[in-house]
């Protein structure tokens, strides 16, 4: 599913739609030659008449793609919560505020029609009368107008996913490697970088074994404070967390030059627990060509308290234990949701040994 085949929304500000309509309506308009305009009042009441409903044309047209916007509840949960997020909460009242506007000026043009017909020498007075009142119809009563920008953004910026795919969610805190062991294993070439929050949207990268292929979700980092106090980038994450059918590979740096302590990300864990659930995530223990033996025993130790029993100790930067950690996360997604991609990646493991053998010889 794609999010941009979904909304067609174009940004939008009252100073953007009043520049469009004031050149709309100061475009030249032929009046065909015909008997109705022997009167030279009526041919200029119809010229100014058809200016006016140009301009009348042009909103609906526009304000019609805000209004007819889907409802968020008929999206999928995690795009409807990335738009509350990007709106602050405003996403369906921009629809409705744009569906009131439509029909007041709808109603307003009715009556204004008829009377610029039959203005005679008001007519110009009052077509332009009318452009200025629709115009602040639009101002007045369709406020959140500015939030088409942070829509158009998210539409832009959220990648297609295949809910009927096995997806696996790579969490952790900032600087863990996450975007590193996405950027080996799969499609996707997400921006790495010495500093946090380098990844502020999710990223979807792809992984073809053979005839299966997996989704890998790249997402921004989570910092050890409650939801509420998450900032907008954080909360794309858990918004792929807690909708999302996936299986979770979380991401712990054991390196001594680790940007958080082992005791922050641990917490981080036990927050993306909460989301997901303990028998969801995968443990891999990162960085592990950096990494003291004293302080990746300890982290085994800690981890293994917690009910994590096996993790995967795994260096993305130099690929060590990488397609472990993929085999694995399938295998888990098989486990939970009844599927058996595992076993056509067993096929094709087969088939690539067979083939590689026969080569050799």
């Amino acid at each position: 599913m794609c999010l941009h085949k979904y909304l067609d929304v174009q940004v939008l500000t009252h100073d953007i739609i009043k520049k469009r309509a004031l050149e709309i309506y100061r475009e030249r308009v032929r009046i065909p030659k015909s008997p109705t305009f022997r009167d030279p009042n009526k041919k200029v009441a119809f010229r100014y008449m058809v200016k006016a409903e140009k301009v009348f044309q042009y909103i609906v047209v526009v304000l019609g793609k805000v209004a007819r916007l889907p409802p968020a509840d008929s999206l999928n949960p995690f795009y409807a919560e990335l738009l509350e997020i990007a709106t602050k909460g405003m996403y369906d009242k921009l629809r409705r505020e744009g569906s009131h506007a439509i029909k007041i000026i709808s109603d307003m043009w009715k009556e204004y029609r008829g009377r610029i017909l039959e203005g005679g020498a008001n007519a110009k007075r009052l077509s332009t009368e009318f452009v200025g009142r629709a115009l602040s119809v639009i101002k007045r009563k369709v406020r959140t107008l500015p939030i088409t920008k942070n829509i158009s953004y998210v539409v832009h910026n959220t990648p297609c996913i295949d809910f009927e795919r096995p997806l696996i969610i790579v969490s952790g805190m900032p600087q863990v490697g996450k975007s590193t062991f996405v950027g080996r294993v799969s499609t996707a070439k997400p921006k790495i970088s010495p500093y946090p929050f380098t990844t502020k949207n999710v990223i979807i990268g792809h992984v073809r074994l053979g005839e299966v292929s997996i989704q890998l979700m790249d997402t921004p980092g989570i910092l050890d404070r409650p939801l509420e106090e998450m900032n907008e980038i954080e909360r794309r994450a858990i918004a792929a967390l807690r909708h999302l059918k996936a299986v979770v590979l979380h991401l712990i740096d054991v390196s001594k030059e680790s940007y958080y302590t082992l005791e922050q990300q641990v917490k981080v864990l036990k927050t993306v627990e909460g989301f997901v659930g303990k028998e969801k995530i995968i443990l891999a223990l990162n960085k592990v060509d950096k990494a003291e033996k004293g302080l990746l025993d300890r982290a085994k130790s800690i981890v293994a308290d917690m009910g994590y029993n096996k993790c995967i100790e795994m260096s993305a930067l130099l690929g060590v234990n990488v397609w472990v950690a993929v085999v694995e996360a399938v295998r888990l997604y098989d486990k939970l949701f009844g599927t058996k991609y595992g076993e056509l990646i067993d096929l094709y493991s087969s088939s690539t040994t067979s083939n590689s053998g026969a080569s050799s010889s």
